[in-house]
């Protein structure tokens, strides 16, 4: 006792000197990692903490032993608590995570016993592996009536098959298709059995054991599900299991089927009680048949659909659930089921049942054409239109149908019309020439529509003739282009054979070009011609079989060509020469247009000299005009000719020119003259141009100047505009010669102003010979 009071103050001395060193190297506690930083959910899993860990110090005073370090440290995950945490070194603790905490990261926190702490955010993660599905683990059970099964486990499956503890409270919900059956969950008392059972799955289980009893023989479908779960069934036989005497379908639909739509049915393997057969070792051979050509069944609906079925029902499997489908309505369809005991080769007895199949919702219309001739534009044509399913069954579809065409006709029509137990039928009116599909559609489905087949649309019968527009004044003689159509109603050039006539206002017969346009189916261009000068015109044209059909250009203007040629009038009866006559001149083209050009023409007289006649040229000629001539020589025949350029013309008849009146007189006397000579003297009655006036049947009196006399001093009467006197002689002239212009002078014994002279050339003599 002396001892152990002596040797207290130095253990004391000693242990707070080591704490106070162990304070100071490390007064808070530093976390650095975590191993391993993630996990599955469901499982615990020990984790290594590492960093800097300052333990506390127990000393007990009151006895001997050594002091002690003392594991004080707490470690959260997140907001909950890690377990069997220990302290391994001052860099190492280790720790138990639950297995409860919920998937997610996780912010780890080591605190120790004076309340320091050091967080790690999101150092550590939990995987949640996810529920995939449903399963019963263990398989189908047979039981007898009124007893309790073997236990029934259900649990949640992962991707990869495995149990899959669930992350938060989840319910499973149990059903019976028997109104006699019961479950309840293994090791709850039996009085707590029900129908309808829900077993709560906290978070970390992965399943449940249940028990389930009925009181009636049978095959018993149990269901199990939960949320986001596909639903799982499994078969339950209740009964004595006696050997297999029967097939029976004992689910059957007790509504109508839906066309395409898939139905459950179950066939059981019946024993003479009427429950669940003992299957034999070697199986019982099933064979199901449908006799609809649309039918067939499935085992799973993953199988493809056969109108028949055979196979071998083993073990266990006394009750078969398949699946029927048929796609084609009718009011009866028949399936049967028969079977033969595999081992004893007996025949069991057959079932037979009938199902009704109803189309399927109107998914689609059917569109219709009735007739077969040509489809014509503003023709109605009759159209039918049915409802169908997807599977083209008549539908008994009721209500408005809109109706349009593809690709789009503006004036189609109706717009709707309405369907009575899925049928109708309605005229139509396309108004395109166009490749055109009848597009029906429910207003209130968009999705259900349907088309006819592609329909060749012609025009209609023609209504009413187009014609082009004529462009501007047209050059006669030069063709115009006139595009003719024979149009329907709707405008579409119709395919009748046509045929028209032409005609032109105010142009004279023949100088329109055609005047019939030929057969011709929907259009024409027609190249015409008119040869007419017109200040306006239109050009009609009629339908030739009955004219019904008739338009009408615009007006226009049809100019006259260029210059070809002269048009010269005929001068009518005999001309006076000296006197202007009226000429009317036309310069036309090859049409005999006149013509709108300027021309400067030359004048020409045939036969006759320039310089007598006038006028010679006429400037700025245009188009026509009465030009005054004058001709100076009587003729017995003459023309008037123009040109210009290359263009001439001509009078096509000839014409005379008659002398003036008489103007005066020529004399022609001898060139030389003695005083005792006697000699011819000739006179000729002239008009102003020298133009012998062979009218003039007058009488001429003579006379010499500045002396003698003549005789005889009066002439006779002139014939034809002539007299010739052939003894002429001359007086008191004699002993004056020689004078070289003895003047004779002529006058006209009525009209002393009309007369003419010649000079005599009196001689002594005169050379002989002349």
């Amino acid at each position: 006792m002396h001892l152990r009071t002596r040797m207290l103050p130095l253990t004391l001395a000693l242990l707070l000197a080591w704490t106070l060193s162990c304070g100071t190297r490390q007064d808070t506690p530093r976390l650095e990692a975590v191993s391993p930083e993630r996990v599955t959910f469901g499982s615990p899993e020990r984790l290594r903490l590492s960093g800097a860990f300052t333990p506390d110090i127990a000393v007990d005073l009151g006895s001997d032993a050594p002091p002690s370090l003392e594991n004080r440290f707490e470690v959260r995950l997140g907001s909950e608590l890690a377990y069997s945490v220990r302290f391994l070194s001052r860099d190492t603790l280790e720790a138990t995570a639950p297995a409860t905490l919920p998937p997610g990261r996780h912010d780890v926190t080591v605190t120790d016993a004076q309340g320091r702490s050091s967080t790690l955010p999101g150092a550590f993660e939990v995987i949640d592996r996810g529920v995939h599905r449903l399963v019963f683990v263990t398989s189908m059970r047979s039981a007898r009536p009124s007893e309790w099964t073997e236990p029934i486990r259900i649990e949640l499956r992962d991707p990869e098959g495995q149990p899959a503890p669930t992350s938060t409270p989840r319910v499973l919900s149990l059903t019976s298709d028997s109104q006699t059956g019961r479950f309840v969950r293994l090791g709850q008392p039996e009085e707590e059995a029900q129908r309808e059972l829900e077993v709560t799955l906290a978070p970390g289980e992965s399943g449940a054991d249940v028990l389930y009893q009925d009181s009636t023989p049978g095959y018993h479908t149990l269901e199990s599900s939960s949320d986001n779960l596909d639903a799982i069934a499994q078969t339950v036989a209740v009964g004595r299991l006696g050997p297999p005497t029967e097939v029976r379908f004992t689910r059957v639909p007790s509504s109508p089927l839906v066309a395409g739509e898939p139905v459950a049915l179950t066939v059981d393997v019946l024993d003479s009680s009427g429950g669940p057969a003992s299957l034999p070792a070697t199986g019982i051979q099933l064979s199901l048949r449908t006799q609809s050509p649309a039918g067939g069944l499935a085992v799973t609906e993953a199988d493809p659909y056969h109108p028949d079925l055979s196979l071998v029902l083993q073990g266990s499997q006394g009750r078969l659930n398949l699946l029927y489908r048929d796609t084609r309505s009718a009011p009866e369809v028949w399936l049967s089921a028969s079977a033969f005991n595999r081992d004893t080769y007996g025949v069991l007895k057959p079932h037979n049942i009938s199902l009704e199949v109803q189309p399927g919702p109107t998914q689609r219309f059917e569109v219709q054409r009735t007739g077969t001739g040509p489809l014509q534009a503003g023709v109605p044509e009759r159209f039918t239109l049915r409802s169908l399913d997807a599977w083209n069954n008549p539908t008994p579809y009721n209500g408005p149908v809109l109706l349009s065409t593809f690709p789009p006709d503006p004036d189609f029509s109706p717009e709707s019309v309405e369907l009575e137990v899925g049928m109708t039928a309605f005229n139509a009116e396309l108004s395109r020439v166009q490749t055109v599909s009848v597009v029906a559609a429910d207003p209130h489905a968009p999705g259900v529509r349907g088309a006819s087949p592609e329909l060749t649309v012609h025009a209609g019968p023609p209504t009413r003739l187009a014609v082009s527009n004529v462009e501007g004044p047209q050059r006669a003689g030069t063709p115009l282009i006139l595009v003719l159509e024979a149009l329907d109603r709707f405008g579409n050039r119709a395919e009748t054979p046509l045929s028209v006539t032409l005609s032109a206002s105010g142009v004279p017969d023949g100088a329109l070009s055609p005047t019939t346009s030929g057969t011709f189916t929907g259009s024409i261009t027609l190249p015409v011609t008119l040869t007419a000068a017109v200040e306006e015109t239109r050009i009609s044209l009629v339908e030739t079989t009955q004219g019904a059909l008739r338009t009408t250009t615009g007006g226009f203007a049809v100019l006259p060509g260029t210059t070809q040629r002269f048009v010269v009038e005929d001068t009518a009866g005999t001309q006076t020469a000296g006197v202007p006559f009226r000429v009317r001149i036309r310069a036309v083209d090859t049409y005999g247009n006149t013509t709108r050009e300027v021309h400067d023409l030359g004048i020409d007289a045939e036969g006759i000299h320039a310089h007598l006649y006038s006028p010679a040229s006429f400037t700025g000629f245009q188009g026509q005009a009465d030009v005054e001539v004058t001709v100076l020589q009587a003729v017995s025949s003459t023309r008037l000719s123009v040109m210009s350029g290359t263009a001439k013309g001509q009078q096509p008849g000839t014409f005379p020119v008659s002398p003036g009146p008489l103007a005066r007189f020529q004399l022609q006397a001898p060139p030389c003259l003695t005083a005792s000579d006697r000699w011819k003297l000739t006179l000729h009655a002239v008009d102003a141009w020298n133009n012998a006036v062979p009218s003039y049947s007058g009488q001429a009196q003579l006379s010499l100047a500045p002396f003698g006399t003549i005789s005889p001093s009066v002439t006779s009467s002139f014939s034809g505009g002539t007299l010739t006197i052939p003894n002429v002689s001359l007086g008191e002239v004699a002993g004056r010669e020689p004078h070289s212009c003895l003047e004779l002078t002529a006058t006209n014994t009525t009209d002393s102003g009309k007369r003419g002279n010649v000079c005599l050339n009196l001689q002594l003599s005169c050379p002989k010979g002349q």
